[in-house]
Formats: C-alpha cells, structure tokens, sequence
C-alpha cells in the first residue's frame, strides 16, 4: 500500500488518505482522510504518528511520509493555543516541523500569533529558551513573502515583542537568509506602508553594514556592485524618494551609528555611477563639517580620489560663511585632507557656475575664519586663492586681492600667477583688451612694479613651452596702445618690445598689424619708428626679415619698412 493512500494508524480508526493528484490543491491534500486529527487528543495523536511512522510487524509498513501529512495537518487544523501546549509533548524535530508548517501556511496573522504565544511559553521555561521561537521566526523570514514579513513585524510591534522583531529584521538582513536586495528593498517599502519607519531605517542599515561586512574596505570590488543591486531597486520601487539621503541624515543623528554611517556613505559613494550623483550632492551640500570631513578621509584612497573632488566641490557651493569655515577647518585639520585645502578653498572662491564671490564676501570668509579658530594658514591660502582666480574679476578686483596678500614672497608668487591666466584669458579666450589694462593701471597706482613686469612679460613673452596663438601680436599692440592711452607709456613701450624682439614668435603679417593699430594710439612717430629699429630691424633671421618689410610695404608702411632696412646699415 503507498504511503499516500491512508492516514490511519494501528490506534483508532483510519481513514482513507487523499490521492497525490490533489495534494496540490489549496488545502484539498489534507480536508479528506485526515480528520481525526482534529478530534483526538494530543497524546493520542502522538502515539498514532509514532505507530504510522515505524508500522506494525506482519500487519503494516512503515509510512513515513502518512506520519509526515498527518503532522501537517494538526499544524493547519488545529488552534494556535492547542499547537502552543502540543509542542511542549512532541519530540524537538516533529514540534519544530509543525509549528514550521503553521507559520508557513496558515494565514500571517495567525502565524504571527503563533509566533508570539510561543515566544511567551518559552520566556517562561528554561527548558527550551526560544529554540522553538527562533525556527519560527527564520522561516518567516526567510520563506513567507515580502508583504507578509511586514505584518508579521508589525503585528510583533504592536504588542510589544521588540526582540523578536529584532530577531526578525536580522534574519532576514543576514545574507545567509537567502534574501535579494530587491527583497529587502521590497520589505523596507513594505514596513513604512505598516506604520514601522523604526524598523525599516534598522532594515537599511542592517542591509547596508552586512554588504560592507562582506567587502569591508571601499577600494572592495563586490561593495559596488551590491550597493548599486540596491541603490537601483530603491530607486526603481520609488523614483522620485530619495530614501538613501533621507536614511543617512536620521541615522547621523543617532550617537550609536555615526562612525559606521559615515563608513557607509563612503561606500555608496565609492559605487557611484550615474552621472549626477544625488548623494555627493547631498553630502556636500547639506552635512556637517565632521561628516563631509570623516567621509572624504575615506574616499582619499585612489582611485576613488575623483569622488572626493567631487563632494568638495559641492561643499564649496555653500552659501552660509560659517558653514563653509567650519568645513575649511575641519579639513584643514585632516591629516589625509589638509594638502587639499589649498583647493578646498579654491572652489570655495569659484563657487561653480555662480561665481566668483566678490572680494566683500571673501573678506567675510576670512574673518569667520578667525572666528572658528582655523589655523592661520587657512587664512592664508584663502587670501591667495581669492587673488588668483581671474575668471569673472575685474583688473580692479585682481588688483584688490592681490593687496590683502601679506607676504612678499606670497604676494610676487600670486601675481606670477595672475599674470599666467590673465595671458591666457587675454590672449586664448578673447578676454577684453580693457581687462588687462585696468590690471596693469591698478598696479601703478599702488606702486606694484613688480606685479607690472610680470603682466606685460607674461603677456608678450611666455615661456617658450607656450606657443602664442595666430593674432597674439594684434592683441598686443591692443592693449598697448590701450597703456598709452592711459598714459602709461613705458608700460607700452615695454610690452612692444618684448613682443617685437622675439623673432621666432613674431609672424611678418603680425608686425604689419601691429603698426597699424600703433598709428591711432598717442604714441609718437619717432618713437614707433625707433621701436622697429630696435628690435624687427635686430631679427637675425634675414629671410624672416625681408618677409616682414615686404609685409610692410604692402600695408604701405613705406617709411616704416625703411627703418627696419636702415638699422642694418
């Protein structure tokens, strides 16, 4: 006889089993043939399971399996107080195999009541402390569905089983649980719809921690591609969320987690990929100091370096000086970050696409600065940063900052490089003659002679690793007849003659173009004639010489081609 076929044992009577075809069917394996159980005593039952699964020598076989559907059975038929009192009477194996199949299979509201009961039966006994309790809590964990696991935590909450929610939360975040992180992105959707925000923000640290638990360092390979698993399924159950931004500002308000949370956000970080990262952003932008600065430690190991870059810059966007000189001094005081302050505080005068700030809101900077007790040095490098950036200034600003620099070596340095990107900026961006002018103008009216050279050599003779682009010669005779309009002559007449005298950078067609605009500025005709003995009419190369009086007279700068010629003889 199949084991199927019969449910009935050697005590009482048996009735006939239910065929496999409808075992599969709701409930319909176990409404016919197994009534019995219902009706009997829990001793009773007990024995008949016992005498199903060994047989009866000469009369029955074993069934196994009979004894096996007649356990699953009383753990459907049966109320959850009778399954409650029967553990205590079944061996471990067959009282963990019933209460399993009634957590599994009965409703979720009654399995959470069964959880529940059995969690206070065992407080109770010393006997099995929460062995029973834990199975059950595992397989709903583990096995029910996502929706279920809600309630069940829910229904644990509201009568006050903190553990076991606890327990439940856990097992289902451990990655032996078998859960995906869509599982758990699922269930954390899933318990704020259940009124338990608590233990969904618990359920995405848990997530997040046993992830880096697993790859522990941030240069780990699998830490991305699991964070980015469930950053991507949050963002697709509710795309216009941003949970991971909203968790990590309620977890860094909790004293417990702060160090791992931050350990965390460099994580996901780190893992980024889109191309606007919205928690860089929200990073830079909105954490304190002590976060941005203790997150940014972590992403300074390369080759993550680039994300840093990135959260400062966002910092640096900041509109309120006290936040921002909070974040300098912090940083600063970072033993991985301070050699980067320097660029800290630069893209803190940039300020991206807004900037620059005006020398007014930079003075401020620099007095909070004092105020929160930042080094001197950050002071300093604020000083020189905000003289350097040309971009967006004015010659009168340029000259402004320049002079809050308070070092003479400091200051000399900060002009080079003004003189750099003025050239620049003049010369390869189409920057304003005019910008340079008022430059040169500032100076001398604040007796920075030095500051002076530097511009007009930087702007006619770079170094010879910079090329000056097609048209630089017009550009400077430009600004020069600019300086002497201004009344600036030797100013002019230095730039002409360090950009005349430079044979190998000067095209013929270049110096023709620069004695045109010559002729409309105030310098004197002896004077430009002079200059182009001095210096074209100087140039070593005869063929490049010859060019430029051809280049000359064909502008009908007759009398000019004659002085280049005549200072050969």
């Amino acid at each position: 006889m199949r084991e199927g076929q019969e449910a009935g044992g050697s005590e009482g009577g048996d009735g006939g089993g239910p065929s496999r075809s409808s075992e599969g069917e709701s409930g319909g394996a176990w409404s016919v043939g197994y009534e019995w159980v219902t009706t009997c005593s829990v001793q009773i039952f007990k024995r008949r399971v016992e005498a199903i699964r060994e047989g009866t020598p000469g009369v029955s076989d074993p069934r196994p399996a009979t004894a096996i559907r007649a356990l699953h059975a009383f753990a459907l038929k049966r109320s959850v107080d009778e399954l409650i009192v029967s553990a205590r009477q079944f061996d471990d194996r067959d009282a963990i195999n019933m209460l399993a199949t009634a957590a599994l299979s009965r409703n979720i509201l009654q399995a959470a009541e069964l959880a529940i009961k059995q969690w206070d039966a065992e407080q109770e006994s010393d006997a099995r402390p929460l062995r029973l309790t834990d199975g059950i809590i595992h397989d709903i964990a583990c096995q029910r569905t996502v929706l279920d696991v809600a309630v069940f935590i829910r229904e644990c909450r509201r009568v006050g089983r903190r553990e076991m929610v606890d327990r439940t939360v856990r097992m289902f975040t451990t990655p032996s649980s078998g859960r995906t992180n869509l599982d758990k992105a699922l269930l954390y959707i899933a318990l704020r719809d259940e009124s338990c925000a608590e233990e969904a923000a618990e359920l995405l640290r848990l997530t997040l921690f046993s992830i880096t638990e697993n790859g522990s360092t941030v240069a780990s390979d699998t830490v991305p591609r699991e964070f980015q698993d469930l950053a991507g399924a949050l963002h697709q159950l509710s795309p216009s969320e941003r949970i991971l931004e909203e968790w990590i500002d309620a977890q860094l308000r909790l004293e417990d987690h702060v160090h791992d949370t931050r350990r965390i956000i460099a994580q996901l970080i780190a893992s980024g990929t889109d191309g606007r990262d919205t928690l860089v952003e929200h990073v830079g932008r909105r954490r304190k100091h002590y976060d941005i600065v203790e997150i940014c430690d972590e992403l300074t190991k390369s080759p993550l370096a680039e994300k840093c870059v990135q959260v400062r810059q966002h910092a640096a966007l900041r509109d309120n000086l006290e936040e921002l000189a909070e974040i300098v001094r912090a940083w600063h005081e970072s033993q991985a970050l301070t050699r980067t302050t320097k660029d800290l505080l630069a893209d803190i005068v940039a300020k991206g696409d807004a900037g620059p700030r005006s020398p007014r809101e930079l003075e401020r900077l620099n007095t909070v600065l004092g105020n929160v007790n930042a080094a001197p040095e950050c002071r300093r490098l604020l000083r020189i940063a905000a003289a350097v950036h040309t971009d967006g200034r004015s010659g009168a600003d340029l000259v402004a900052l320049l002079g809050r620099i308070e070092g003479t070596r400091d200051r000399n340095r900060a002009a080079q490089t003004i003189a750099q990107r003025l050239a620049v900026r003049v010369l390869e961006q189409g920057a304003d003659a005019r910008l340079f002018v008022d430059y040169v103008t500032g100076l001398r009216g604040t007796g920075r002679a030095e500051a002076v050279y530097l511009a007009c050599k930087e702007l006619a003779d770079p170094p010879d690793s910079v090329r000056p682009p097609a048209g630089s010669g017009a550009v400077v005779a430009e600004i020069a007849a600019r300086l002497y309009d201004a009344g600036l002559d030797r100013d002019g007449w230095d730039l002409l003659e360090r950009c005349l005298e430079n044979e190998q950078r000067m095209a013929p067609d270049e110096v023709a173009a620069v004695v045109e605009r010559l002729g409309g500025c105030t310098m004197t005709e002896d004077d430009r004639r002079f200059l182009l003995r001095a210096t074209v009419g100087r140039w070593s190369d005869a063929h490049r010489r010859e060019a430029t009086v051809g280049e000359l007279r064909a502008g009908g700068f007759d009398a000019e081609a004659k002085e280049v010629i005549r200072s050969l003889r």
